[in-house]
């Protein structure tokens, strides 16, 4: 007694037809929302030194991921955060340099550096519109910072 083959429901698809599409499924933008859109504080910020090695202009603003409860911070993964926690970083320690914020843990690069980035930030976007105040407010964090 022989058996039969079991039938196929569809044709067979040529390889990789069945997968999905990315363009099919769109992911969701986790982007910023207009009230956490500031450019012209933006622009400040990139008018301050740099907290790392003190160029001035520093010409960048980084933004500081670092989640902190106490100063009402929240994390998104893949989300930028509102420029309200922009502080100023020269391009090299800000992205290209081996001890660059993007190059290690945040948390890492601000504790090494001894700077309470989330209370800084919180100055800075206190004293927004006023270059003279920022400009205090950052040499004070890099004062603070060498008493270490």
């Amino acid at each position: 007694m022989t058996l039969e083959r079991p039938k196929r429901l569809q044709p067979p698809a040529p390889p990789g037809a069945l997968l999905k599409r990315s363009a099919e499924y769109p992911r969701p933008r986790l982007s910023k929302t207009e009230a956490d859109e500031d450019p012209t504080y933006l622009a400040l910020v990139r008018q301050l030194p740099c907290l790392y090695c003190g160029l001035d202009p520093c010409g960048e603003a980084a933004h500081l991921r670092l989640a902190s409860a106490a100063f009402g911070k929240a994390s998104g993964l893949g989300k930028e955060p509102a420029d309200r926690w922009a502080l100023p970083l020269c391009g090299i320690d800000h992205r290209t340099a081996r001890h660059a914020q993007h190059n290690r843990s945040e948390a890492e690069f601000w504790a090494s550096l001894g700077i309470n980035a989330p209370l800084v930030a919180t100055r800075l976007h206190a004293a927004r519109g006023d270059l003279v105040r920022m400009r205090a407010v950052v040499f004070v964090a890099i004062a603070e910072r060498d008493k270490r």
